[in-house]
């Protein structure tokens, strides 16, 4: 008789222990749910409720080759089964010659400790992370980081492809929740998975299920419903639905994420912030900080003050505590000797910063300096090649910080420059790291990273204002001439200005929408009424959808602009999008981010530019443009001056035919075309901060 005393006592502890796992997921505590159902499974085998617990938790997770080898132990498929929990996990860590050689590694999964505790923090469990990996964890830190999200493991914002298994684990699911169909959890687990799969109308379908079962899921479904949306391009139904959520839990973590960058998308960036910081409030995240760090330079309200602080704040909670895994560089420290410079971007494919780079790596003298470029992620086309071709070395890497920071050592940088600031994203982190001893920024980003680890800004004599070097991280080096040069890539012919076809003005802008403020628009509106039949034509992408629209209209509207008066188009083939040019008679800069391409782009094609300056790095572009141009009469110092400028304009253009060819020969005659001088500046530049680590190394 013991050992049915024995089997009861077992069963009685299993029931017990998913019970409290049970209790647990429903607090939010992934982490402590999960163990629960490992000891429940380790007490009683043969417990299908604590297999099957785990394995959808597994599954909400994203680690569906984990979640299969629970579920497999209940659908009894004939497929091979794993006699014990933690055995498959170290099957999959523990490949003979490594994790990496592990063939069911498909797509990329993160290793890291600190990559697994951030993907396990955000409140309303992993599940909410944006971040959408692959997902086959890999490692116990990386399982750990997921659980410990707030709203669970599908809350992470890392969403990225999914694995093989992600397949057979949601067929499981199928076959195990089709016994159960009133069973809440199962349905919510079916939903996830097919989100995470890309298979909407089914997630739609289950997560609707899940919700009519147990109204509690509301925050939870709704969030998902949003990311869903935001996925689609939908972004005032992802705003909705992220509402909903927030309706139901105001900290739901990842309706907070969704409901940040769907405002983003649209351009209503105090929104965006304001949802960010919230989000912050309840899980710090690197890469989630560094947009609120970016995003707050569209604001007219962002001071350098407030941008410096807010960047200190990012280096004191993401970046200082990795001093510790600073090394010792070993560079040969000769003043004279040809350096190694590294260039990282996650931009090096068909973005703006391609007519500001090529330049210098078609022209580096290669007998001094030995270039890398370190292109993150996997964006890649026609432009790419030709970075790949113009580059001694061209490497490939994955957004993660930490590998990238090794490969930069392993290749002995000297000097490693930082072409995309705040919008490098995951990855940012390697320069904490220090993995080479010289840092800089330059041309992607033009504000302070507020990095301690960061030790030049390369900039000229505009940029950044003047008497804001306090308030850069970085020691301001100033070039003796405009801080870059400009590659158009096209030979596309200057066409006469439109108004002397129609008789009135057209004004443009070729900017993001991000950059159209509310002040922005009330000047705009200003010049509209001051110049009799003018228009405005407004081009970027997506902006010929009416959603996108919409808020842009409703403020011209207040300012007592008619819709008529009002043009869009949206994006463009390279090959037809300087040609677009030849729609407008002026462009109006936004502020106070200010245009960095479009503004080079629309002199190149002859239409001159008005620009308002201010105290913003960002705000600095077009002054510097134009100066360098010879054009300093359309720098404006005032709201009031750039109205009158731009008034000013419109009456005279007519009476200059020749101006918009004039324009571009100032352009062409400009240091900003002289691709040779800028790439020598820089070279000195680079020159000089090497030796000045050499004096202090000696």
């Amino acid at each position: 008789m013991r050992k049915p005393i024995h089997k009861n006592k077992k069963k009685s502890t299993a029931a017990r222990l998913i019970a409290e796992g049970n209790r647990l997921r429903n607090l939010g505590d992934w982490i402590q749910a999960e163990e629960s159902y490992i000891r429940a499974t380790q007490i009683d085998a043969e417990n299908w409720d604590a297999w099957m617990e785990l394995g959808f938790l597994l599954a909400d997770s994203l680690r569906f080759s984990e979640a299969a080898v629970c579920l497999r132990k209940i659908a009894g498929n004939g497929f091979p089964v794993v006699n014990d929990f933690q055995e498959a996990q170290r099957v999959r860590r523990a490949p003979p010659n490594g994790p990496e050689t592990d063939p069911r590694r498909t797509p990329f999964c993160a290793t890291s400790l600190e990559e697994q505790r951030a993907r396990r923090a955000p409140p309303n469990g992993p599940e909410t992370d944006l971040r959408r990996t692959p997902f086959c964890a890999t490692s116990l830190e990386e399982q750990r980081a997921r659980r410990a999200l707030p709203n669970g493991p599908e809350t992470d914002p890392r969403r990225t492809p999914f694995c093989a298994t992600s397949l057979e684990a949601v067929r499981l699911l199928v076959e195990i929740a089709a016994a159960r169909p009133d069973w809440a959890r199962g349905q919510y687990s079916l939903g996830c998975a097919y989100e995470h799969l890309v298979e909407h109308d089914l997630a739609r379908q289950h997560l609707g299920n899940a919700l009519r079962l147990d109204p509690s899921k509301a925050a939870a479904v709704e969030a998902l419903y949003a990311r869903m949306f935001w996925t689609e391009k939908k972004y005032s139904e992802a705003i909705a639905a992220a509402d909903r959520s927030l309706a139901a839990n105001p900290n739901y973590y990842l309706a907070l994420v969704v409901r940040g960058r769907a405002y983003t998308e649209q351009g209503r960036m105090p929104e965006a912030v304001e949802s960010l910081r919230r989000s912050l409030e309840i899980v710090p995240d690197s890469t989630i900080h560094s947009s609120l760090v970016f995003n707050m330079n569209y604001l007219a309200e962002t001071t350098p003050e407030a941008l410096f602080a807010e960047a200190c704040r990012w280096n004191s909670r993401y970046a200082a505590p990795l001093a510790s895994k600073v090394q010792r560089h070993t560079n040969r420290p000769d003043p004279e000797r040809r350096l190694k410079v590294g260039y990282v971007s996650p931009d090096l494919y068909g973005h703006p910063i391609a007519k500001f780079l090529l330049p210098v790596f078609e022209h580096h003298d290669r007998s001094a300096f030995e270039a890398f470029a370190y292109a993150l992620g996997p964006k890649s086309d026609h432009i790419t090649e030709c970075f790949r071709t113009r580059v001694e070395h061209f490497v490939t890497l994955p957004v993660e910080e930490k590998n990238l920071a090794e490969r930069i050592r392993a290749d002995g940088i000297d000097i490693l420059v930082d072409l995309a600031g705040h919008t490098t994203g995951e990855a940012y982190l390697a320069f904490a790291r220090k993995p080479a001893p010289i840092q800089v920024s330059w041309l992607g980003v033009l504000s302070t990273t507020g990095m301690a680890t960061m030790d030049y800004f390369l900039g000229d004599a505009q940029v950044p204002c003047p008497g804001t070097e306090h308030l850069f991280s970085e020691t301001v080096y100033r070039l003796p001439r405009a801080f870059c040069c400009y590659y158009p890539g096209t030979d596309a012919a200057v066409a006469p200005a439109p108004c002397l076809e129609r008789g009135d003005v057209t004004f443009g802008c070729f900017n993001s929408p991000r950059k159209i403020t509310r002040e922005v628009v009330k000047l705009w509106s200003a010049i509209l009424h001051l110049v009799r039949g003018s228009r405005l034509l407004l081009k970027y992408h997506d902006l010929e959808e009416e959603a996108r629209q919409t808020p842009l209209l409703a403020w011209f509207a207040e300012d007592g602009i008619p819709s008529q008066r009002i043009l869009f188009a949206g994006a463009s083939l390279s090959t037809v999008y300087f040609d677009e040019y030849s729609r407008i008679d002026i462009a109006l800069d936004p502020f106070p981010y200010n245009g960095g391409s479009t503004t080079l782009d629309a002199l190149w094609m002859g239409v001159p530019v008005v620009t308002l300056e201010g105290r913003l790095a960002v705000q600095r572009h077009g002054a510097c443009f134009l100066t360098a141009a010879g054009l300093s009469d359309l720098v404006t110092h005032s709201p009031e001056q750039y109205v009158t400028t731009a008034v000013f304009l419109a009456q005279t253009l007519p009476k200059l035919p020749d101006s918009r060819r004039n324009l571009r020969k100032a352009l062409e005659a400009s240091p900003l075309r002289d691709e040779v001088g800028l790439v020598r500046s820089v070279e000195i530049a680079f020159r000089d901060m090497w030796r000045t680590w050499c004096h202090g190394k000696n």
